[in-house]
């Protein structure tokens, strides 16, 4: 499982995943992806998640809420 850091565009990772997830998240993302496929996604920030309920697990969705906040904190303490 890979985590990368993902802003909205035409490959959105949120927009593949809202129609197995529901409502996806708004702006840059926090993606965990398998095998190069993504599984869930969190907003930046709004911390909605999106996840498929058939690759996704609870505990995945915890590392990436966890990932999500790391992001967060790096860009607060380098002013991004």
């Amino acid at each position: 499982m890979t985590f990368r850091v993902a802003t909205p565009g035409a490959s959105d990772p949120a927009r593949r995943l809202a129609p197995v997830a529901g409502e996806a998240p708004d702006g840059p993302l926090v993606v965990a992806e398998i095998s190069g496929a993504p599984v869930a996604a969190v907003g930046l920030g709004d911390g909605r998640v999106a996840a498929d309920p058939l690759l996704c697990s609870p505990s995945i969705v915890a590392a990436l809420r966890l990932r999500r906040w790391e992001v967060w904190l790096i860009g607060a303490l380098w002013g991004c």
